[in-house]
């Protein structure tokens, strides 16, 4: 199911006429946590009665959610320590929570040495701790008595840690990790913010549950789009009853050469089996022999095409200026990968010329992107700085070249132009293999053909958002992931997709269950806060 993550600020502003309404969005969002805290420790001890639970309270709101939490936990029968760590924090929330039995340990300076000794003894026991220090509004940096803390508390830890709506100090950055907070969950509130889904952030969110608390967000108004197996399932385009095979799409596919004959050969089977309603061959005809071999049904000869797969196998220079030629004056999409993405420029300069006006997706791993950027920007981009914070050089390419850019890696980053980006779930280890790249390419060229087939037969309105084919083409990221889930090597994949998409037409649960391991589903969890009880 797909979730969409938000700005902080657009998630407060969402808020405020609910709160000059009246509306308990505190109350929903301290219910949501103390369930979520409850079945953390029912499923680690069995039970509330008799566990131990910290509160590491801060001066702001989301402290108040915690000491409300904390205090359903104590009438539960949660022995309850809140620790203060300024000189204020939520006046209700804290008296609520005195008034179910909690201790207060007042730790707010690096000279209140007995106060610090009693707050590392209470956190070092605890079964469950419940960071509410500083929510989305925080400035970035811990107090040096409680960062210091955290550092002496980390080695002695042997309970689970709960941040309340966002971990305190979150920073993808890893320098210092050790004096930070890293949470086995995140429960947050109103919708998923997008500092959360930097995939850098993961070792400090832990799984991530979005509570539901009634402010209506308008998906439109999202930073990026989170994609899961559940949305390869619902959003896979199946054949029509009624169509046929031009209204499937047709692919055409210049790959491979006759130095890298396999690519060619990778790259037309994925697009075969992907669901083209028709594959033509476009590169070298030493390597269309080869592909005629194993695919008799891809056709050599030139025709109509719905959208070209170019560069895997680094085809040769004749073959790429014919294909040039022939997409002169129209809007067929066109995917680049590999030798093609020489060809990409800033989108100034792409004006003009047989690459603009048309949806293009053009999909790097973290070298070839540093390479693009070095050569748009006039200065040295390593992979390592690309791969320091992917989804900042995602945006930028995409807002240099104006397209769609799928930046390959286990997390993949998938950035329009206008800076939104489509995260689908990580795949296997599996896909790590040579000719992956190649794989993935023909499956977005087919499923690029079919969308612009199904514009050209069966819709008013033939054009489409950069927003839908970045959608699209993390879809095509987690078909992918599905085939690395039953084979090994590239050829495997590309075979295995057969499958999987057999699977997906013909409406069977086989993906879904295949998509059980680890990876295949996204680690955020949507949930309501509305309505529904608090555990008494």
């Amino acid at each position: 199911m797909s979730v969409f993550a938000y700005p902080s600020e657009t998630i407060r502003e969402a808020e405020v006429p609910l709160l000059e309404a009246g509306v308990p969005l505190m109350a929903r969002a301290a219910r949501a946590l103390a369930n979520s805290a409850a079945a953390m420790l029912k499923a680690d001890y069995g039970q509330v009665t008799g566990t131990r639970v910290s509160v590491l309270a801060g001066p702001g709101n989301n402290a108040g959610d915690a000491l409300f939490a904390a205090a359903t936990l104590g009438r539960r029968g949660a022995a309850v320590t809140v620790i203060t760590l300024f000189d204020r924090t939520h006046g209700e929330g804290l008296t609520a929570a005195r008034r179910a039995g909690a201790q207060v340990i007042a730790f707010t300076s690096s000279e209140a040495d007995a106060a610090r000794a009693d707050a590392l003894r209470e956190l070092s026991r605890a079964h469950l701790v419940l960071d509410g220090i500083l929510g989305t509004g925080g400035r970035r940096g811990l107090p040096d008595h409680i960062s210091s803390l955290i550092a002496d508390w980390a080695p002695h830890r042997t309970g689970r840690l709960i941040a309340v709506d966002v971990p305190s100090d979150l920073d993808p950055n890893h320098t210092g990790a050790e004096k930070r907070l890293h949470a086995d969950r995140t429960v947050t509130f109103g919708g998923l913010k997008t500092e959360l889904v930097d995939p850098r952030a993961d070792e400090f969110t832990g799984t991530i549950d979005v509570i539901d608390i009634g402010l209506g967000l308008d998906p439109g108004r999202a930073t990026a789009e989170l994609l899961d197996s559940d949305d390869l399932i619902t959003g896979f385009p199946r054949p029509d009853a009624t169509g046929h095979k031009y209204s499937r799409g047709v692919t055409g596919v210049l790959a491979g050469s006759e130095d890298y004959p396999g690519a060619g050969v990778l790259t037309t089977t994925s697009a075969v089996n992907t669901g083209a309603g028709m594959v033509r061959y476009l590169g070298s005809p030493l390597v269309a022999e080869y592909v005629l071999g194993l695919h008799p049904e891809v056709v050599s000869a030139s025709g109509r095409i719905d959208a070209v797969v170019l560069g895997p196998g680094d085809p040769e220079t004749e073959f790429v200026q014919n294909v040039a030629e022939a997409l002169t004056g129209n809007r067929t999409p066109v995917v680049v990968d590999a030798g093609g993405l020489d060809m990409i420029a800033r989108a100034e300069s792409m004006a003009g010329t047989w690459l603009a006006d048309r949806p293009l997706i053009i999909t790097p791993h973290a070298a070839e992107l540093a390479r693009l950027l070095s050569r748009l920007l006039g200065e040295i981009i390593t992979a390592g700085r690309i791969g320091a914070n992917p989804m900042r050089w995602a945006q930028r390419a995409a807002e240099l070249t104006g397209a769609i850019v799928l930046l390959k890696g286990h997390h993949t980053v998938i950035a329009a132009p206008d800076g939104h980006l489509v995260l689908p779930a990580p795949g296997p280890g599996t896909l790590a293999t040579a000719g992956s790249g190649d794989v993935l390419a023909g499956i977005l060229g087919t499923l690029a053909a079919i969308t612009a087939a199904h514009g050209r037969y069966d819709s008013e309105d033939r054009t489409r958002p950069p927003r839908e084919w970045a959608r699209l083409a993390g879809l095509g990221v987690l078909l992918h992931n599905e085939a690395g889930r039953r084979a090994v090597t590239a050829s495997g994949l590309a075979d295995a997709l057969a499958e999987v998409v057999g699977e997906l037409i013909h409406g069977t649960d086989a993906v879904g269950s295949a998509s059980s391991g680890p990876g295949s589903r996204s680690r955020y969890c949507w949930s309501t806060g509305v309505g529904g009880s608090l555990i008494q």
